[in-house]
């Protein structure tokens, strides 16, 4: 099957939280799937809306630099699954990071 992709994924299993922006509610565990130089799959417990800003700390340093710091900057959801995967339980969600995640937009 031919990629399509903009940008190439790159596999990640980094514990974060996920913070919403549109209440004060606490912030939820969740797990980045993978990332690509401008977002992020991200699996969470609960769904959130096309459209919702969220802040995302990644436990730790993480694996990888690339995310490192991601913390510092706003994302937005893009998409979220309709149901809970049923393997995991989970809702799968891709998040769009404002300012990309490249090394670059670190600072």
């Amino acid at each position: 099957m031919l990629e399509k992709r903009k940008w190439p994924r790159f596999p990640c299993l980094e514990r974060c939280d996920m913070h919403t922006r549109a209440d004060s509610s606490p912030a939820r565990q969740s797990r980045v799937l993978n990332y690509c130089y401008n977002g992020l799959l991200l699996e969470t417990d609960r769904p959130l809306g096309q459209g919702q800003y969220v802040k995302i700390n990644v436990h730790g340093n993480g694996l990888d630099k690339m995310l490192t710091g991601i913390g510092k900057r706003v994302g937005r959801v893009r998409w979220c699954s309709s149901r809970p995967d049923q393997f995991s339980d989970c809702f799968e969600m891709g998040i769009e990071m404002l300012g990309g995640v490249s090394e670059d937009t670190l600072i």
